[in-house]
């Protein structure tokens, strides 16, 4: 079991926020297109005779357009949030500095792949109405290849640049 007070952060952070990012973002995609499609049935089921029941139909069908969205963004910026914190704390050598920019490398081709395969997903004919009602996860996942690049270059200057306490370098 690992100690989470002595856990620092890594160069693997970047793979770990990609797929989270990736499996959160299909996920509630997927969710948000069964939750309105559940809300129809319902509707259309005869469940609804009452105002309570209409109304919670409607809340239903709520969940499934506006609060897996922000949701999700929430999700995202606290992911991001936790790699920079996670950057800050990390005690790496500047020898690693070729090495995080070797993960960070491949973390970029392997966003590639999944931003295409979140196109491919998206571009399905059945998932017209739920593309256009969830934005934010719309534009995460399009715009994986360049969030992952963002938050990876701001990672390393946060990991390679700050202030060292006791070291032997320039200080500013």
């Amino acid at each position: 079991m690992v100690d989470l007070k002595r856990k620092n952060g890594d160069i693997t952070d970047m793979f770990v926020f990609l797929v989270t990012v990736f499996i959160l973002g299909i996920g509630l995609f997927i969710l948000a297109f069964v939750t309105p499609e559940i809300a129809d049935g319902l509707r259309s089921g005869g469940l609804n005779d009452t105002s309570e029941g209409a109304q919670a139909i409607q809340t239903v069908s709520d969940i499934g357009t506006i609060t897996i969205q922000r949701g999700f963004f929430f999700l995202f910026v606290g992911l991001i949030i936790s790699v920079m914190i996670t950057s800050f704390f990390a005690n790496t050598h500047p020898i690693f500095l070729f090495l995080y920019i070797l993960f960070l490398g491949v973390s970029i081709f392997l966003a590639t792949f999944l931003g295409n395969a979140y196109e491919l997903v998206a571009g399905t004919s059945i998932f017209s109405d739920t593309l256009q009602s969830q934005t934010l996860i719309n534009l995460v996942l399009n715009n994986i290849v360049i969030i992952v690049l963002a938050v990876g270059a701001l990672s390393f200057v946060i990991v390679f640049a700050k202030f060292r306490s006791g070291s032997r370098g320039a200080s500013l």
